[in-house]
């Protein structure tokens, strides 16, 4: 019961990876082998929305899916914060915001189990980088955890009641999450009430009864019967009492009475109706319409129709329109751009410009690129550059090596600009770059990776058929030194050495908390996104509801010529001090839909978490002078009223004039958790919980299955490169994901007794 059935199954229930559409496949199947479903704009894309209600109808669209399919369980959405950039995931994930994320995951899971389909809220905690995450350390301070890194979870949870709960990868302060009672039990069980299921991310559990007993419920995938006799023999000795074996079946049970009823068997045909793929493919459209964020634009869109238009980029003939991985979608109705633009134009010509499958230049089709761009130049044609993040540059499995535009488009982009910078860059990727071209030009469209009616979305924006109306939902730095991770992230320790413990000390100031209280200027912030009409706002009212809870109200009103939508932001700055806190942060949101001339009253609640902060192991009020602000971005305050709160005061050992990143000295202030050593593991000291690559130095059984497997993973993903994201993420997996889960989804391939004695072998061999 406590292990799962196959790579798939909860007992009978069919679980499926998510969060933006059904990836439902049979056991044994890769990644990209799974039935065919709706492809929606990726999270990190739908986030820009700021649309609860929308976001809803995505679940709903979803939820049909899956119960076509047979699926009982969707896992997601994940609310993992975007501590930078560089994270390969990070299209997964909604926001570096705690409150824009937990809103928006919660309004997702309500809907989804309202039809019927149970959820699973990702990754339960501190899983910020894919570099060694089944084996890196998150080392995050007490406030931070919980102002930041667990807030998300907290809304979701509370406000929504996931059917369950997807504990990650990484060790939280020196425990593996699967493993770390204070999370499981005292944070999620205890302080927030949650009743449901806890599973672990496909495998994650090396210690079933060390899991179970912490608060875990059920491993996946099926461990072959490698933990069974582990657990027989904690429960015989008593490491492990039956009472909480018995709840952890308890708790499978009662999600099986509850979604166990959309099961169907792997042998019945499985397959989405017409109707429900025609429907949801038009409601990815209308979801990427209001997410796409309109970066820059001088009076460039919307586009008038004509007799030309030049298209340019690989990216504009293969749309980017998801990330690889887990949540990669089997979908085959894929828009073509060009022939969405061939609607407005007589004639639409399109030349490559670039390959997206590689980095380098390709003179030749530069050369043809420029060469329409001075006759597109001289005939009064607009031109449209497509370009972004390619499947190379980001996926599940590893993080970004670098900010930068992949090289062969910034060249081109480069000389294109000499020419002329009458262009609209149309941006696709999940997670910011470096824009210093693609900001040169007239205008910026961001897509983000928007489905598979991206394509209809980008003309309908650029044609001015559809009005922009997404903000983005994290800041776009200048640079990847300005990211207060930077060092400690990834890759990016000393020497490039990816490191497994991973000091979090920018501690709170993630995102525009550091760049705002900091006066680190960024290119696009938080918040930001343009429109083709203006809005005005006025008479801001701040009623008092309690001691520390206020009702926000004012007016938003179109004061231009197209109807549009508008993302009205709260903002509460923090008392003016030195106390270690963020200058403001986002404590509310709303969109508004607004004819032109319209006027409506936005309301919106202030609870006492507004101006909390999380010390002495609980949120507590601190006092003095706060301002409550309206905001078009955090950049664009329209409206503000300062009110007195009576609280206590910030406890902390540092001030705002300690330098982000911390100091090693200025962390452990902060750093109550006990200091690992586990990028130094040594001989002696290897477990099932270490990977290939940690332990290859040591071992000469640990490199011999290195090469073994990687000729595993050429041979299976033949005649896919290496670079190829879905092969990528299986070799990272295997060479840096645990041993135990190399073992256990090997499919019989590698047996328990060897992981055993490749283990032997790194505690006793000597360093060669």
């Amino acid at each position: 019961m406590v292990t799962g059935y196959g790579a798939w199954h909860i007992g009978i229930m069919h679980v499926s990876d998510g969060p933006h559409g059904v990836r439902a496949q049979k056991d044994g199947a890769k990644n990209d082998d799974s039935y065919e479903a709706t492809c929606f704009p990726t999270v990190s894309s739908v986030a820009c929305s700021w649309n609860v209600e929308l976001i809803e109808k995505m679940a709903e669209g979803i939820a049909r899916e899956a119960k076509e399919l047979g699926v009982s369980v969707m896992l997601g959405p994940g609310v993992n914060m975007k501590r930078s950039p560089l994270c390969g995931r990070n299209f997964e994930y909604y926001s570096e915001d705690p409150l824009l994320a937990g809103e928006l995951a919660a309004h997702y899971i309500a809907a989804m189990q309202r039809c019927g389909v149970g959820t699973s809220l990702k990754h339960y905690a501190g899983n910020n980088q894919e570099t060694h995450r089944m084996t890196a350390n998150s080392m995050i301070d007490e406030r931070a955890l919980h102002e930041i890194y667990l807030t998300a979870f907290e809304i979701a949870v509370k406000k929504a009641d996931p059917a369950s709960v997807m504990a990650s990868y990484n060790y939280v302060n020196g425990m593996p999450a699967c493993e770390n009672s204070y999370l499981l039990k005292e944070i999620l069980r205890e302080k927030w009430g949650y009743r449901g299921l806890v599973m672990s991310d496909w495998g994650a559990c090396v210690d079933l009864p060390a899991c179970i007993d912490a608060g875990m419920d059920v491993e996946m995938p099926d461990s072959m019967g490698n933990h069974l006799s582990d657990l027989e023999r904690a429960v015989k000795n008593g490491g492990l009492s039956i009472e909480k074996l018995d709840q952890a079946v308890e708790r499978i049970e009662k999600l099986t009475a509850e979604y166990g009823k959309n099961c169907v068997s792997d042998n019945q045909k499985k397959e989405v109706s017409r109707d429900t793929r025609r429907k949801n493919h038009v409601l990815a459209g209308q979801m990427e319409a209001e997410s796409v964020v309109l970066l820059k634009n001088e009076s460039f869109f919307p586009l008038q129709t004509g007799m030309g238009l030049l298209i340019i980029g690989d990216l504009a003939e293969y749309p980017r329109y998801q990330g690889g991985g887990s949540s990669h979608i089997h979908t085959e109705m894929i828009e073509s751009v060009k022939k969405q633009f061939e609607k407005y134009y007589e004639k639409v010509r399109y030349v490559k410009g670039y390959k997206r499958n590689t980095f380098n230049r390709n003179k030749r089709l530069e050369q043809e690129a420029l060469r329409a761009v001075k006759q597109a130049v001289r005939k009064g044609i607009p031109i449209l550059f497509f370009g972004g993040l390619t499947d190379m540059a980001e996926g599940e499995g590893y993080d970004r090596e670098h900010y930068d535009l992949p090289y062969n488009q910034t060249a081109l982009l480069r000389q294109i600009l000499k020419i002329t910078d009458q262009v609209g860059f149309i941006s696709f990727g999940g997670a910011p770059y470096d824009m210093e071209f693609p900001a040169r030009c007239k205008a910026l469209l961001q897509m983000y990776l928007g489905g598979e009616s991206v394509g209809k979305a980008c003309a309908d924006i650029v044609m001015g058929q559809v009005n922009p109306s997404g903000k983005l939902a994290e800041s776009i730095p200048f640079s990847e030194r300005d990211v207060p991770s930077y060092g400690y992230f990834g890759k990016q320790g000393r020497q490039k050495k990816a490191l497994d413990d991973v000091e979090y000390r920018e501690s709170i100031f993630v995102g525009y908390r550091y760049y705002d209280t900091f006066d680190i200027p960024v290119r696009y912030c938080f918040g930001h996104g343009l429109s083709y009409t203006t809005y005005k706002y006025s008479n801001l009212r701040v009623k008092k509801n309690g001691q520390t809870s206020y009702e926000v109200s004012f007016e938003v009103q179109n004061a231009g010529s197209m109807a549009g939508s508008e993302i009205a932001e709260v903002y509460v700055k923090n008392p003016n001090s030195d106390a270690f806190r963020a200058k403001r942060e986002l404590r509310g949101f709303a969109k508004v839909r607004l004819e032109p001339g319209e006027c409506k009253m936005v309301t919106i609640p202030l609870t006492e978490r507004a101006f909390s902060v999380y010390q002495n192991h609980e949120f507590q009020v601190i006092g003095g002078e706060y301002e409550i602000q309206i905001g078009a971005s955090l950049q664009d305050i329209r409206l503000s009223q300062k009110v007195e709160i009576e609280g206590r005061e910030v406890k902390c050992p540092l001030t705002l004039n300690n330098k982000v990143p911390l100091s090693r000295a200025d962390f452990d202030k902060l750093y109550e958790g006990k200091r690992t050593h586990f990028s130094q593991t040594m001989p002696g000291e290897f477990t099932t919980k270490n990977s290939l690559n940690q332990m290859r130095p040591y071992s000469h059984l640990a490199r011999r299955w290195l090469r073994i497997g990687k000729f595993a993973v050429r041979l299976m993903y033949f005649p896919k490169p290496m670079h190829d994201p879905e092969v990528r993420m299986m070799w990272e997996g295997i060479a840096d994901g645990n041993i135990d889960s190399v073992c256990n989804q090997s499919g019989g391939l590698v047996k328990h007794k060897t992981i055993l004695k490749i283990v032997k072998a790194a505690n006793e061999e000597e360093k060669v």
